[in-house]
């Protein structure tokens, strides 16, 4: 049952909210050089590109892509996408509920004014929407598969107006962490007939649950990639990379993403300090020095972080500073990656989602997109979200791994309050 102090999602998305709830957590200049300077254009952009990167062939698709690729997902200066081409990435990857359309639109005006279409590789994604409960007498199966379908094709009909193009290389149905969107019928249908239209050249999916969604792919043998997160955190989840190996084999393409595990910044009380430059150079690498991953999409907002980032696309063998990095941080524990196993789930009497919630942890205070956060939570069942912690005192959730989840609940629940005062 909802408290009086519900959670609301404005209280995420307002400006001076999460603004105050940064500066509160972080301290006002850390919490204005993240909401601000991440996003602020230096004097003068980098002059110099890289020396070429290495390339690899996407599954059975033939496109061969360099091995780092571009998240566009938090990046909102379309010159950060005109200079990305302009040093060598190829691959954009956007979504239609990043930035409420607008990452799209960015996205398309861009590779538009550049003129470069047919150089490129942008993948898009469609959430599949909640099924909503049990079938009403009135509603049969076949009704509820055909609403999805139409769904689906009427909301890729929206995204190709907004990225201004006729097509996209890869359509995902995105966030598919149970194989019921990933069977549905009407999504089968909808990505299979717009794959055969030519409106979207590859279809695959993007999950949060990796080896699931991998195997369900190779039972179903119809998907063409799959988005899947992989990093540094997860070196021991040995059925995770003989998933991806086994995949690659079958000729699935393989693109990483949550490849630093959730950003620059450690997720501690107050944040802590922001991981170093070796550190974000060293994960990547480590990612795809696995040669069944084809390329990864890290998320950049900054001219400094795309150089740091398409630096490792020529070379993935270590720096002195990124050896050290491995050997001598704690990175694992302090990174706090949850990998949406979901056993921490058993341990809530009220059965809250807490790995929705994990992730929007992430995004609130590690990439600071508060709308994405609330976006999110948003979608997660009412009483199995923020709403239902609201009135306990002590989370009885205890993760397997080494995310401390009391300690992201409680500042969710912070930020949440911070905005609820100012709404």
């Amino acid at each position: 049952m909802k408290s009086s102090h519900s959670w609301n999602r404005r209280d995420f998305i307002a400006k001076p909210a999460a603004f105050l709830a940064a500066s509160q957590l972080l301290g006002a200049s850390d919490a204005s050089k993240l909401l601000f300077g991440q996003t602020a254009k230096p004097a003068a952009e980098p002059a110099v590109a890289p020396s070429r990167p290495l390339y690899r062939t996407l599954g059975n698709t033939k496109i061969k892509l360099p091995i780092v690729s571009m998240g566009v997902m938090n990046a909102d200066i379309p010159g950060l996408v005109r200079r990305s081409y302009e040093i060598g990435i190829r691959h954009f990857d956007t979504a239609a509920g990043y930035q409420q359309g607008r990452n799209e639109q960015m996205v398309g005006q861009v590779i538009k004014d550049l003129g470069v279409r047919h150089d490129v590789i942008i993948s898009t994604k469609i959430p599949h929407p909640r099924t909503g409960g049990p079938l009403s007498s009135t509603q049969t199966a076949a009704v509820r598969q055909a609403e999805l379908k139409a769904h689906f094709l009427n909301a890729f009909d929206d995204c190709l107006k907004r990225l201004q193009m006729d097509h996209v290389d890869i359509l995902y149905n995105h966030a598919c962490d149970s194989e019921e969107p990933i069977n549905s019928q009407g999504a089968l249908e909808a990505f299979t007939q717009l794959k055969k239209e030519g409106k979207a050249r590859f279809i695959g999916i993007s999950s949060h649950q990796p080896v699931m969604a991998l195997k369900q792919v190779m039972k179903l043998g119809v998907h063409d990639v799959v988005l899947v997160p992989i990093n540094f955190t997860m070196a021991d989840n040995h059925e995770l990379l003989d998933t991806i190996d086994q995949a690659a084999s079958r000729g699935i393409g393989i693109i990483a993403m949550k490849t630093q595990a959730g950003g620059t910044m450690r997720p501690a009380p107050k944040l802590g300090k922001p991981l170093t430059p070796a550190s974000q150079t060293a994960l990547l690498k480590w990612v795809l020095r696995h040669p069944s991953i084809t390329t990864a999409i890290p998320g950049y907002t900054t001219y400094e972080q795309m150089e740091q980032n398409f630096s490792v696309a020529s070379n993935l063998g270590y720096t002195p500073a990124e050896q050290q990095f491995f050997s001598n941080e704690p990175f694992t524990a302090e990174a706090q990656f949850c990998r949406h196993c979901g056993q921490c789930v058993a341990d809530c009497p009220l059965g809250v989602d807490i790995p929705e919630l994990m992730r929007s942890h992430m995004y609130a205070v590690q990439y600071v997109n508060y709308a994405l956060a609330a976006q999110t939570m948003a979608a997660i069942r009412s009483g199995r979200g923020l709403d239902a912690c609201e009135g306990c005192t002590a989370c009885q959730a205890k993760c397997r791994n080494s995310v401390n989840i009391a300690m992201k609940i409680e500042t969710l629940k912070e930020i949440a309050s911070i905005g609820r005062k100012l709404a």
